[in-house]
């Protein structure tokens, strides 16, 4: 053997469809801020992949409905249905009680569940320094809904 063998990647049985397709709305989500839309969710799902099988938007709608791990947030608009949140506690809980360890460190799941996480922490206290940079700032109310509406966006 050489040392210029590549190290073999660990082969997987195919998903089923439902599995692959909450895979890769999970990723889209973690690649993101967290959260997004339905119709932006369907769009990148349908055209984004590029790949064989297509997926219709009911089909994957059903999916955020009916996985606890996605949560529909504030902000309904008429043109984009519903804005769904990834529930990283309730991933975790899915991805252990499914046996997808290995499978979660290969898409590197883990590394994106953290960066998503500082990212989200972040901004939480880029919001907070805002409203506490001065003392006055408690008193306008145009700052507390400013930072109040950045973290309902955010947590929301």
């Amino acid at each position: 053997m050489s040392s210029d063998a590549k190290p073999k990647k660990p082969k997987f049985h195919s998903l089923p469809a439902t599995e692959g397709l909450i895979f890769d709305i999970v990723k889209y989500l973690l690649e993101g801020n967290g959260a997004s839309s339905s119709r932006e969710i369907v769009e990148h799902i349908s055209f984004g992949l590029g790949k064989s099988r297509r997926h219709t938007a009911p089909e994957i709608v059903g999916v955020l409905r009916n996985r606890k791990m996605f949560c529909p947030t504030t902000g309904y608009q008429k043109h984009s249905g519903n804005r769904w949140r990834l529930d990283l506690v309730e991933l975790q809980r899915y991805i252990k009680s499914k046996g997808y360890q290995e499978r979660a460190e290969s898409f590197e799941l883990p590394v994106l569940i953290q960066r998503l996480k500082r990212r989200n922490l972040s901004s939480t206290i880029v919001a907070m320094n805002d409203l506490l940079e001065n003392q006055d700032s408690l008193e306008d109310d145009e700052v507390i809904n400013k930072v109040y509406d950045s973290l309902l966006f955010l947590w929301g």
